[in-house]
């Protein structure tokens, strides 16, 4: 014979409502989202803090200048090497217009 979960009360035997079964996969899922749920509102917190401290400490402005300053850095880089290779285009358009003028003159 099995017993029946349940309480008294007020003398009398109680029974406790049985859940419906749940199929497995749905547990699982379930587990899943609350763990998903919880890494998220972990990692949200975790952002929020870090933001805070690379706003409100020193550490963190240092951190934010230095990241400003590779960028400029790089930015300029990249400026420099667009000129350069703008440069090297424009004086070999030049060197070959004046090739042209100079054959130009020699079949007058």
């Amino acid at each position: 014979m099995t017993e029946k979960k349940g309480h008294f009360e007020k003398g009398i035997w109680v029974d406790e409502p049985v859940a419906p079964a749940q199929k497995p996969g749905e547990k699982q899922i379930e587990e899943r989202l609350t763990t998903a749920t919880k890494n998220v509102i972990s990692a949200v917190d975790e952002l929020a803090k870090a933001t805070h401290d690379l706003l409100a400490t020193e550490e963190g402005k240092k951190h934010i200048e230095k990241a400003v300053k590779e960028t400029t850095d790089q930015v300029q880089k990249s400026f420099d090497d667009i000129l350069s290779k703008a440069k090297a285009e424009m004086d070999k358009a030049k060197a070959d217009i004046k090739a042209e003028v100079e054959k130009s003159k020699q079949k007058k």
